[in-house]
């Protein structure tokens, strides 16, 4: 890669370096790599987004795949994801890998490491566990309770716990750090109270409670698709959609870029790729969600992720449908097939596998948190072990706990390179759904001076040029269509100059809607649209094609 130094997943990047590795490879490879800032964060932070094909003034306007990463600020492994893709690809682009340069020279990747990045570099500097950004709470809020701080002042976060026969836990004589509910058989006098390290704000001096988050705007619930107000574990989805810089860049950004055809957000953590419904009465259409549904079991087969929808899958409650989340404002609003990839599983990693995610959350079983526990425990350096603090506010207590944000929310650094690469071979294999259409002109003498003129518009790629279904009713989608341009010595005589041709199907839309291979049958647009015109005289024309979110181009010939 000449002199830029590849990633290769073998630390956790640290804010100020995402962005000298994003600045410094655009500057070494211009030929195949730009760099744009879309805006700045409360924090001032730029809002990076990287765009990868071949240099050229339509760029930005081929087939373009969409991935992110840090939505949520604690999960390191999306933003570390994005930048090693990025770097997989460019990293072949400059050793010459011939198909991949072919692929990148008609199509473009648009990639944003870090959507949150105040909230993630606060977090890689040690401040307490927050969701997205570092927006304080509302005006005139109060916030009364424990807030995790640093106490002990030795940089870091952990647990904190002191006995008390009223403690809803007691502890694993077999294994220290693991702290199990309490069972109405035990003894009182084993019984502490656990909670994050911290101190409680406006106390009175008796009650032990948990302070409203500082910093609780979840960004995954501050985008427009099905938007309301959303408020869970201490977390909310703004005032309204898009009141966020960060969300409101994004989606801005997306908009501006018509040409993108499928999208990955990554996120952490359980090891499953989501996707649609979000609801129970989903906008899309049965076979779009059929489609996304058999794109989404291709992408993830021998990567050892899951596939789940998001409805009734991987919901806390079934009945209250998920509001505000970026891929499904991506499939809704936008009409493009837009899958969340959770990375990293460590019940797997544990031995300890959960078959319903969401229930770890809510009601999680013992024996499960156990597992991860004794997994991580035989991890150097994951696991502080209890020792005694004299608490301010609270006397006698204990800290140690596991370093949550490098064992459960994402990988440790040991396993960190093989989940980037797992991510990986998603977006590689995404990025070969897209649609691609191409044009070819046909002539045929009618007699008189008269020819016709027919170009035909032809979809070789997985998606139709719409994205999905849902996608060719929306505004925002690009529509098919050519427009002839006659140069001097040539009269248009029949057909209008503009011809809107509908949207042109994928094979892959043709293989769940005529796939099936006892009962064979053809799609219902076909992969095929032609412009007709009859011209008379002789000399050059022009014929200008848009393909959707296919691409566009333009063919000269001589009648």
């Amino acid at each position: 890669m000449g002199g830029q130094v590849p990633y290769r997943g073998d630390r956790y990047l640290r804010w100020p370096e995402v962005q000298a590795w994003c600045e410094a490879a655009a500057a070494a490879h211009p030929e195949w790599l730009s760099l744009r800032v879309l805006g700045r964060t409360d924090g001032g932070r730029p809002l990076l987004l990287l765009t990868l094909g071949a240099a050229g003034p339509d760029r930005a306007e081929r087939p373009a795949l969409w991935i992110d990463g840090g939505t949520h600020a604690a999960e390191w492994a999306g933003v570390m994801s994005t930048v090693y893709t990025v770097s997989r690809w460019l990293e072949a682009l400059v050793a010459g890998d011939k198909a991949l340069r072919h692929w990148f020279e008609t199509h473009t990747v648009f990639a944003m490491p870090c959507i949150s990045p105040d909230g993630f570099d606060a977090l890689r500097e040690g401040h307490p566990f927050l969701r997205s950004t570092l927006r304080p709470p509302p005006p005139g809020t109060v916030r009364v309770g424990l807030d995790p701080q640093d106490v002990d002042g030795d940089g870091a976060v952990r647990w904190m716990r002191w006995r008390h026969p009223a403690g809803p836990f007691v502890p694993d004589p077999e294994l220290p750090m693991f702290m199990r509910p309490r069972r109405l058989e035990d003894d009182p006098s084993e019984a502490f109270f656990l909670c994050d390290e911290g101190r409680l704000l406006e106390w009175d001096g008796h009650r032990w409670t948990s302070a409203r988050l500082a910093h609780g705007l979840d960004l995954n619930r501050n985008f427009p698709g099905h938007w309301a107000p959303f408020s869970m574990f201490g977390m909310d989805g703004g005032a309204y959609p898009l009141s966020a810089p960060e969300s409101r860049a994004v989606v801005d950004a997306f908009a501006a870029r018509p040409s993108i055809g499928a999208a990955l957000t990554l996120h952490t953590y359980t090891g499953a790729l989501l996707s649609q419904p979000y609801r129970k009465d989903s906008p899309l259409s049965g076979g779009d969600l059929l489609l996304m549904e058999r794109l989404g079991r291709e992408l993830v087969e021998g990567t050892g992720y899951r596939f789940s929808k998001v409805h009734p899958d991987f919901t806390y409650d079934p009945d209250k449908p998920v509001v505000g989340v970026w891929s499904d404002t991506m499939a809704v609003t936008f009409g493009v097939p837009a899958y969340t990839l959770e990375l990293w599983d460590p019940f797997a990693f544990a031995g300890v596998p959960n078959e319903k995610p969401t229930d770890f959350f809510v009601k999680p079983d013992p024996a499960v948190v156990r597992g991860l526990v004794e997994r991580f425990s035989k991890i150097e350096g994951a696991v502080t072990p209890w020792r005694p603090f004299d608490h301010p506010q609270l006397g006698p207590v204990e800290i140690g706990g596991l370093d949550y944000l490098r064992t459960i929310r994402n990988p440790p650094v040991a396993e960190l390179a093989a989940e980037c690469d797992r991510s990986f071979r998603v977006a590689d294999r995404l990025r070969r759904a897209l649609p691609r259409v191409s044009a070819t002109a046909h002539i045929s003498p009618l007699g008189e001076g008269l020819e016709r003129i027919e170009v035909v518009l032809e979809n070789s790629g997985f998606l139709a040029t719409s994205g999905l279904a849902h996608g060719a009713g929306l505004s925002g989608t690009p529509p098919v269509s050519a427009r002839l341009h006659v140069g001097e010595g040539v009269e248009r005589v029949d057909g209008a100059a503009g011809q809107g041709l509908g949207h042109i199907d994928g094979w892959g839309g043709g293989r769940h809607s005529g796939g099936h291979p006892i009962y064979p049958a053809l799609p219902s647009n076909g992969h095929r649209a032609v412009a007709r015109w009859i011209v008379r005289g002789s000399g050059p024309v022009r014929i200008e094609w848009r393909g959707g979110r296919g691409g566009h181009g333009a063919l000269k010939v001589d009648v």
